[in-house]
């Protein structure tokens, strides 16, 4: 039963990192990290087979590796895209951080055709976000393998790539503490002061970022993070009006008024209207975070939902053709609030 092969095949894996874990010990590192993540991946997966989807992530992560982090220690998987770990000693830290940064550039100015493949005869993303930091982390190890790296400096690459929009390269100032930015990046980037969730929520940090590129911060990180305000967002279709965008290929998602000051505290319920309320004397549906997820489309933030998943579970709830769909939209607001915003499935 293939359910039951699958579920035999990750508990093995489960079994195995547990059975690591067991030995392992931790060794503390200066390390430079570096995130990226491939815009747009969510409406390309969508958009795609999984098979075309499964051999665009092979190659690109593989380019990603060999052709421009080739002597990094550590590398895995993100979801969109790339987290690599290179430890360095305090003799060699110019070297390495101006290899760092300048494998960067590189990798954002050759993004667009970091995959020939033929056989992808389909619309590849064509932009990449990267953030770039360096720090004290943690390597856990165990039977001489690095299993992981924890620290403060990965969360920070992190916050600092998700602000490069819609593309683009930042790094936090301290990443040049003792250093000189090379005179042919000192045209490329310009310094800004940002707020970052879960590091600098109330006093800011200094940024570079990648002006040569386009690079616009989002307007919410430039604002004080610490005082939160919680949006409520309304959207009415039909179950037959989803399941006809479905048909049609056709997104089904909605352009949120603020940007979200965390996109994972958004929260999704669908709510019964009286008449549904009458018939099946039921209570509101809380969407798990599986069935839509979060992204922005042309600078516009939105969240989207995986079609088919859940027309079946609101099938499943009591839900039929006709009847009206009530989506409420929770989250808490960054601060920026866009002009004329329209509030429809797009």
């Amino acid at each position: 039963m293939p359910g039951g092969s699958f579920a035999l095949e990750q508990k093995t894996q489960s079994a195995i990192l547990r059975e690591r874990l067991e030995n392992a010990t931790g060794q503390p590192e200066q390390v430079i990290a570096v995130n990226l993540d491939v815009r747009g991946f969510s409406s390309f997966c969508e958009r795609n087979e999984s098979v075309n989807v499964v051999r665009y992530i092979r190659e690109a992560y593989k380019n990603l590796i060999e052709g421009y982090f080739p002597e990094a220690l550590f590398a895995k998987p993100t979801g969109d895209g790339l987290l690599i770990v290179s430890p360095y000693e305090e003799g060699s830290l110019a070297e390495a951080a101006n290899h760092a940064l300048k494998a960067c550039q590189q990798v954002h100015q050759a993004f667009p055709s970091l995959v020939d493949d033929s056989i992808l005869n389909i619309k590849k993303p064509q932009k990449i976000g990267i953030g770039l930091s360096r720090g004290a982390a943690f390597r856990i190890i165990a039977n001489g393998e690095t299993l992981d790296y924890s620290g403060r400096v990965l969360n920070r690459a992190s916050r600092l790539m998700n602000l490069a929009r819609p593309s683009g390269i930042i790094f936090d100032c301290e990443y040049l503490t003792g250093l000189t930015l090379p005179a042919d990046l000192d045209k490329t980037f310009s310094k800004s002061k940002v707020w970052l969730w879960g590091i600098a929520e109330r006093d800011p940090i200094e940024i570079y970022y990648s002006r040569a590129y386009a690079t616009r911060i989002p307007h919410m990180y430039r604002k004080r993070l610490d005082v939160r305000r919680w949006a409520t967002e309304r959207a009415y279709w039909s179950l037959g009006s989803i399941e006809a965008s479905i048909k049609a290929d056709t997104s089904v998602s909605f352009r949120l008024a603020c940007e979200p000051r965390d996109p994972d505290e958004i929260a999704v319920a669908v709510l019964y209207t009286a008449a549904l309320q009458k018939r099946w004397n039921c209570i509101d549906l809380i969407l798990p975070s599986t069935y839509f997820y979060y992204d922005i489309d042309e600078g516009e933030p939105k969240v989207s939902f995986h079609g088919e998943p859940l027309v079946e579970l609101l099938r499943q709830d009591g839900f039929s053709g006709e009847d009206k769909c009530i989506f409420l939209f929770k989250y808490p607001q960054g601060g920026y609030k866009r002009p004329n915003s329209n509030r429809r499935r797009s």
